[in-house]
């Protein structure tokens, strides 16, 4: 019966407060805010109320609510992930057109503009604030920059980079050499998403190895001998010690199967 309140409970509470948690937006860093907080706090007092119940051991009760409260954090972060890898996809897109816009004779300011309405759905926001930038200010350098400060990401950058020099120098290759950018960003996500799909094994290999160690602890505990073995001084540090080195060897192979975005130097 305790084990039915228990997850009675922190399903109650995810169910309240989950859905109320403001949604990720493209070229929108969010932070963490107090739904937020909430979120993680019920997920990881729920974690750790049902394995306190099914298991009895304190240690791995609080090892799992840290864990819970952990989840939904990277739950957002695999959300802007996913965000970023769409913004990403549509640069290319995005730069196609305003070298055929460029092309047919009309500015780079008008063509920026031009993607500002009928560009990508997920880049017209960013277009729309440089357009406006420049508008107020006449300086559509500091307008790419603040785009490229904004955004944080490489490809964001060499953008703004070869925009700038185009605006700068002009001349009649600017179309083709915005064409040409345009094949170079396609190239470069083709070739991220090949290296990401090779190094997948890699997640997927950190993963196995964090959980397989914790489910062994969990059937030794459910038994008595080994409740009663963890539930000692010296269980309770074994276990921490345990959780620390988990957390740090997954962490290294992690970052071992990150693919680095070398940042390009601010537009001078």
């Amino acid at each position: 019966m305790t084990l039915v309140v228990a997850l009675l409970f922190a399903s109650g509470m995810l169910c309240i407060l989950g859905p109320r948690s403001r949604r990720i937006r493209p070229g929108r860093v969010n932070r963490p805010d107090g739904r937020h907080v909430a979120v993680s706090a019920a997920g990881g007092l729920g974690a750790a109320l049902v394995v306190l119940v099914v298991v009895g051991v304190p240690m791995i009760a609080a090892i799992a609510g840290v864990a819970g409260a952990c989840a939904p954090i990277a739950s957002r972060r695999a959300g802007r992930r996913r965000c970023a890898e769409v913004r990403r996809a549509a640069w290319p897109e995005a730069v196609e057109l305003l070298a055929g816009t460029v092309r047919s004779g009309e500015t780079l300011v008008g063509a920026i503009g031009l993607a500002a309405e009928r560009g990508p759905e997920v880049l017209r926001g960013d277009f729309a604030a440089v357009a406006a930038e420049q508008r107020v200010s006449g300086d559509l350098g500091r307008a790419l920059e603040r785009m490229r400060t904004a955004a944080a990401d490489p490809i964001v950058d060499r953008v703004a980079a070869t925009l700038l020099l185009i605006h700068r120098v002009g001349g009649s290759a600017s179309a083709e050499v915005l064409h040409t950018l345009a094949t170079f960003l396609r190239d470069d996500l083709a070739l991220r998403r090949e290296v990401a799909a090779r190094q997948s094994w890699t997640t997927v290999a950190a993963r196995v190895a964090v959980a397989a160690p914790w489910l062994v602890v969990l059937l030794v505990s459910a038994r008595g001998e080994g409740r009663d073995a963890y539930s000692t001084p010296v269980g309770a540090v074994v276990l921490a010690i345990g959780a620390l080195v988990t957390l740090v060897g997954y962490r290294v192979m992690v970052v071992t199967g990150r693919i680095d975005d070398a940042p390009i130097a601010a537009i001078a």
